[in-house]
């Protein structure tokens, strides 16, 4: 596994993520500048759907909220994007609940960590 898919380096950082929507996809983001991602960057026009939640969206308690974390959906869909194994994308996973606790309470990480393994079968 390589280093930049591995850990955050956050220093430097100011911790925001610049991105649109794009027209005619509702679901869709587009990053407007590079987003820190491990020892590399997620470079401007890359585009990722958020949480996959689906029909869960709208159920109390148990929806992700979707768009509330748009850097651990970022991160997270660019590392499973990269990822080679299934040991890379368990990381991917797993830095996945860190995002989502940077602002995230405690229930949204342990929804978001089980919905982002279920999704790892599919």
């Amino acid at each position: 596994m390589s280093n930049w898919f591995m850990c955050n380096k956050l220093e430097g950082w100011d911790g925001r993520i610049y991105m649109r929507s794009v027209p005619g996809q509702l679901d869709v983001l587009e990053l407007t500048q590079p987003l820190p991602c491990g020892d590399g960057k997620i470079e401007a026009g890359y585009r990722w759907n958020g949480a996959s939640v689906g029909p869960l969206r709208k159920v109390p308690m148990l929806g992700f909220p979707k768009w509330k974390h748009p850097i651990a959906t970022c991160r997270h869909d660019w590392r499973c994007e990269q990822a080679k194994t299934e040991e890379e994308r368990l990381f991917a996973d797993q830095e996945f609940m860190v995002d989502v606790g940077r602002g995230g309470t405690a229930w949204e990480q342990m929804k978001g960590y089980f919905g982002v393994r279920l999704g790892a079968f599919f």
